[in-house]
């Protein structure tokens, strides 16, 4: 009877012991296993944000395509006119910044082209051959308030990259808060010119350009 007695003792004391060593042996196994899993999440991350920011880029890319079809048909058919001297800066001014994301796109590992581009470039010829008019039109007005959005819209570009860590602080002389800063002085210049014909063309009893 003793020894049976000694047999069911250590048998409880090894029954008491194994509950806390399988939960510890629990613990130890999702810690590895969270261990080993936790790299591939982060990189399955670092791909999609990396993906995500190439598409954005592009976004932008066609973005720039159809403003520069704008501004190049403005500057074209409005020579000698405030507005036609505006488009010939503005035309400049974004040929640099479309240089920009396409270094970006470069560095990140991506081309510029893709199917949709080619349908925004598409449309952006559509769109620059009917923009623009006279003085006075609504066309006209329609255009440049079309531009002027699109430049808040690239403003938004480059303060966004300014949160970016892994992004270079220049990228082809220039910083991305020097960049923001050129938008907001391209959406001035516009926006200038888009009051002053909004009076010509609604032609309101009492208004005044500014």
């Amino acid at each position: 009877m003793d020894h049976a007695q000694d047999l069911v003792n250590t048998l409880e004391s090894r029954r008491s012991l194994s509950a806390p060593l399988a939960a510890l042996g629990a613990v130890a196994v999702a810690g590895v296993s969270a261990y080993l899993a936790w790299p591939a999440g982060r990189s399955s991350r670092s791909l999609r944000g990396r993906q995500s920011l190439i598409a954005y880029l592009r976004d932008h890319l066609s973005g720039s395509d159809v403003a520069l079809r704008v501004v190049h048909r403005l500057s074209a058919t409005h020579q000698g006119t405030e507005v036609g001297t505006l488009c010939r800066r503005m035309s400049r001014e974004f040929e640099e910044d479309r240089a920009v994301v396409r270094t970006l796109l470069t560095q990140l590992g991506a081309s510029g082209p893709s199917l949709k581009r080619a349908v925004g470039f598409a449309s952006g010829t559509v769109l620059s051959v009917t923009a623009g008019g006279e003085p006075g039109d609504l066309s006209l007005l329609r255009t440049l308030e079309g531009l002027a959005i699109g430049v808040q819209g690239k403003r938004c570009l480059w303060r966004a990259l300014q949160n970016l860590r892994g992004l270079p602080i220049t990228v082809d002389g220039v910083n991305f808060v020097d960049l923001e800063a050129k938008a907001v002085r391209q959406w001035g210049a516009i926006e200038e010119r888009r009051r002053a014909l909004a009076v010509q063309t609604f032609s309101v009893p009492g208004a005044r350009a500014e």
